[in-house]
């Protein structure tokens, strides 16, 4: 569902808002719309991202040279179906909030005059299964102040790094090895003394 309105939002200046809701109303459709229709710089706070869609079409403008900057909450890095890290290894800059409780905006902000923002998550679940409101506000002002706070968050959160998995090799007893000294070797490894285990 879609409605459009026009209203005042600074001295000389009206804003223009596109109102989305879902489920299945045409957010993600919209979304990726602006993101492939930006000529200058993209940054984006999400407090919950999996949405491939959405996560291509940042991709996409990455690749015409748009900025694209990805601000995302804390448990995003380990999140079930995150695009924290395939974002990443995509080449875009993803910092990640660790200060705040929650980094719970849901925003975009792009080339300096479009605000997205609601209560709609960057997921599939706020596309078709919950109920949801997206604005679209095109207002430079409001751009200025949205970006202000965004760039609070960005500049004292840290960058997204992928960790390595860690992989553990435990060596067996050999065959003619007493099983009580099994044991013994089983507890120094919990307690991280055997020199044969790799971490």
């Amino acid at each position: 569902m879609f409605f459009a309105l026009v209203l005042p939002a600074a001295a000389g200046e009206q804003a223009d808002i596109a109102l989305y809701f879902s489920p299945r109303g045409g957010c993600e459709a919209a979304i990726v719309n602006a993101i492939d229709s930006a000529e200058l710089d993209i940054s984006i706070a999400a407090y919950s991202f999996s949405s491939k869609p959405i996560g291509l079409a940042l991709y996409r403008a990455l690749k015409r040279g748009i900025i694209v900057r990805v601000l995302l909450d804390k448990r995003q890095p380990t999140a079930h179906y995150s695009m924290a890290n395939e974002l990443l290894t995509k080449g875009l800059v993803v910092r990640i909030d660790k200060r705040e409780s929650s980094m719970h905006m849901k925003t975009i902000v792009i080339d300096g005059k479009l605000v997205i923002l609601g209560s709609y998550n960057f997921t599939a679940s706020a596309e078709s299964r919950n109920a949801e409101i997206l604005c679209f506000i095109t207002s430079p002002a409001i751009a200025t102040q949205t970006s202000k706070n965004w760039f609070k968050h960005w500049q004292h959160s840290q960058p997204h790094i992928l960790k390595k998995k860690v992989t553990r090799t435990i060596r067996r007893r050999p065959k003619n090895q007493p099983a009580e000294m099994e044991c013994f070797m089983l507890d120094t490894r919990l307690r991280g003394y055997d020199k044969g285990t790799r971490v």
